[in-house]
């Protein structure tokens, strides 16, 4: 698909962001509304605003801004990019943003925001199929060389599958689990826009309706959604059971490869290799790893509504 140059685009997302947010220019929009109580309209520009920042995110037009969400607390957008970025189309993003500056609340960050799939050694040569597999159990790509891996997440959220993220997906169609074993071949996925996968299970595969640290499990109970506030606990490849608060949610993330719109926010932290990873509250199953910096917090979760 052909693009307009950059140079010739810049006016174009100002005037079509004029459009969107006229209404934002009202003297209701000026006030600052009080802390912890966002007004309707106030809520209702703020929404405007995201949702227009996520066109331009999904069309490919927002440079190095790395995530933006609605924090209704503070009645603004928070809007993070890497920090001492400078370029063209962030520069261009950043302005249609600022619009109307007492909706817009800017942040640096000093690391990229990813997803979180791994690189490594294959998994041990094939045996017999897994008596019983795991959810937060490490998939791997292939059965030579270097491969991608990532982590499986629920299984039986839908039946006779696992899950892992949609990014994984993307990468590879067929995983394998530490054994070499295949655990199965993507069924449907979507990333970018979201970042999912449903992976039906091999034959002679057992999936296990819980949740593997070590040598623990977890059951699985109930499906549900992460919750502003809710503490939460994560399973990664790499990173074992990492826990924390969910303080963000309906969260946009600019990856380099894609947009991905509806994340949840977690101060959970993680690596590369947890990327499809199952996150939980208590025994109820909420969200999939999907990214964050390479190392380190914030962890953003896709929710299970798919």
């Amino acid at each position: 698909m052909t693009r307009t140059p950059l140079t010739n685009t810049l006016p174009t997302l100002a005037a079509a962001a004029v459009l969107v947010l006229t209404t934002l220019t009202a003297p209701a929009a000026a006030a600052a509304a009080p802390s912890g109580n966002c007004l309707p309209v106030r809520m209702n520009q703020l929404r405007a605003l995201q949702d227009r920042l996520d066109g331009l995110a999904l069309d490919g037009l927002a440079g190095k801004s790395q995530y933006w969400y609605v924090d209704a607390a503070r009645c603004t957008l928070t809007l993070a990019i890497l920090r001492g970025t400078a370029d063209p189309a962030t520069s261009a993003f950043l302005d249609t943003a600022r619009l109307v500056p007492a909706l817009v609340e800017v942040v640096e960050v000093d690391a990229p925001i990813e997803p979180r799939v791994g690189l490594g050694p294959t998994p041990a040569s094939p045996t017999t199929p897994a008596v019983d597999f795991h959810g937060g159990s490490t998939i791997y790509s292939g059965l030579t060389g270097t491969v991608f891996v990532c982590t499986a997440g629920f299984n039986g959220y839908r039946p006779d599958t696992t899950t892992t993220a949609g990014h994984c997906a993307r990468d590879a169609p067929t995983w394998y689990d530490a054994d070499g074993t295949a655990i199965g071949t993507v069924g449907t996925s979507r990333f970018p826009g979201a970042d999912w996968a449903v992976v039906p299970k091999a034959a002679g595969v057992t999936l296990a309706p819980d949740i593997a640290d070590g040598n623990a499990y977890t059951p699985i109970t109930a499906f549900g959604q992460p919750r502003l506030d809710d503490r939460v606990c994560g399973t990664g490849a790499t990173s074992g059971t990492q826990c924390g608060r969910i303080d963000a949610t309906d969260v946009t993330v600019n990856y380099p490869n894609g947009a991905v719109t509806g994340l949840a926010r977690s101060t959970q932290s993680g690596a590369a290799g947890d990327s499809g990873g199952p996150v939980h509250r208590n025994r109820t199953a909420v969200a999939l790893i999907s990214g964050g910096p390479r190392n380190g917090t914030p962890t953003f979760i896709q929710p299970l509504n798919f």
